[in-house]
């Protein structure tokens, strides 16, 4: 019911019915005062989105608390009460996914992950070439103690490259990328001292890189783009083959892309990292709503001899448990952002402890909603829980495999 005023006059606005009431009986119209203040909108507004004349929490509350019952209720007719599941599913996925994204940008992801790969300062590097020293000691097998040799050799190289570069006391630390490049450049300045041409440095080096680095550049899922410059070169060389040796369509397809994203990023690999990154990182919500009906499809093959639920019923089930879901991993998600912002230990651990039981409910509400729901006996439950939760994941990974290829080509 709203807060506006009540008409006086006993005419709907709408039809121009008599009203008995506050309501038309013909068009079901609030018989209210038109003119509507700012405020007046503004709830308007929320009222629209979540019903937030107590539905919501009410909602949210039973959502929470008791796992499986809103299914039931909406099942047996009892709706009125509580917000509709469709309603509920678009506006915790749309919270859940804008603090999502607001908390955690593709830039901030590469940079964690940069971070995660740093390195070594020198005085690291020197313990390193400490450590290697007393392993090729103690080892006995000989092809483990060659390979240690060859790890202490490219130590010494970056040891050297480093002191002579930046000097002895520089606090400068590398990551393996970079020391991966000192490494490259001695080898390089090594050839130029033998006299080798410079057209054959660069071959060297060039094929060096990719055995040092096999997964850089446009190498994806076991491929690698070569020596082609463009598509063009790609095709002439193609052509110049014999039919069967030529690759497939699909082959030929991904090499094309391939070639294309080194062009395009050859000089810059971090920003395909960031739109990499930031396609996959947007593709989530659509992977979760492509695999919402396939859910609801795996409970209707489970409960098949049940028949007193249809596929719909199995279909709101599986939405009230994504939307408790959304809600779960926002409350850590928020309690984990309170953790950093907050230095007292006390607090840390309250917070650590607060977001391992959210895990823990969040592992096993899907048992107790099914529990809640279909009213099972607990072995039958547990059963058919595992059997769920097995076979969601691989679909959800097989998702997330196609939407990567998209974002990749997509790029």
């Amino acid at each position: 019911m709203s807060h506006l005023k009540e008409r006086k006059e006993k005419i709907c606005l709408n039809c121009q019915s008599t009203l008995i009431g506050r309501y038309c009986h013909v068009c079901g119209q609030e018989n209210l005062e038109p003119k509507e203040t700012v405020w007046h909108l503004v709830q308007h507004f929320f009222n629209d989105i979540t019903h937030f004349d107590g539905k919501f929490f009410e909602s949210v509350r039973f959502l929470i608390k008791k796992p499986g019952f809103l299914s039931r209720e909406y099942m047996a007719g009892r709706r009125a009460s509580y917000l509709n599941p469709i309603r509920l599913y678009v506006f915790t996925s749309a919270i859940f996914f804008i603090i999502l994204f607001s908390l955690k940008k593709p830039e901030e992801m590469i940079k964690d992950t940069d971070k995660k790969e740093t390195a070594k300062g020198l005085a690291q590097l020197k313990e390193r070439q400490v450590k290697l020293t007393k392993e090729i000691a103690e080892e006995t097998d000989e092809d483990d103690r060659e390979d240690l040799r060859a790890s202490l050799r490219n130590a010494n190289i970056e040891v050297a490259m480093i002191r002579r570069l930046y000097g002895d006391s520089t606090k400068k630390t590398f990551s393996k990328t970079e020391l991966g490049d000192l490494l490259l450049q001695a080898y390089g300045d090594s050839l130029a001292k033998n006299g080798i041409s410079l057209a054959d440095r660069n071959r060297i080096t060039k094929m060096m890189k990719a055995i040092n680095n096999p997964t850089s550049g446009s190498n994806f899922f076991g491929l690698h783009q070569g020596d082609f410059k463009n598509v063009e070169e790609y095709d002439s060389s193609e052509r110049a083959l014999a039919p069967e040796l030529r690759d497939g369509w699909l082959k030929r397809t991904v090499m094309r892309r391939m070639i294309l994203l080194d062009e395009s990023y050859r000089e810059d690999p971090r920003r395909f990292k960031e739109h990499l990154v930031e396609n996959v990182f947007h593709s989530f919500p659509k992977i979760l709503f492509v695999s919402l009906p396939i859910f609801a499809m795996i409970l209707n093959i489970l409960y098949f001899r049940h028949k007193q639920y249809y596929y719909v019923d199995h279909g709101i089930f599986t939405i009230h448990v994504y939307c408790a879901t959304f809600l779960l991993l926002l409350i850590s998600m928020l309690l984990g952002r309170l953790e950093g912002v907050y230095d007292a230990g006390w607090f840390h651990t309250i917070t650590n402890i607060l977001i391992f039981l959210i895990v823990l409910y969040m592992l096993i509400y899907l048992y107790k909603a099914m529990r809640g729901f279909y009213k099972q006996r607990r072995a039958k439950t547990f059963v058919k829980y595992f059997i769920v939760c097995s076979v969601a994941s691989v679909i959800n990974l097989v998702l997330f495999l196609v939407f990567l290829m998209i974002s990749v080509i997509s790029i």
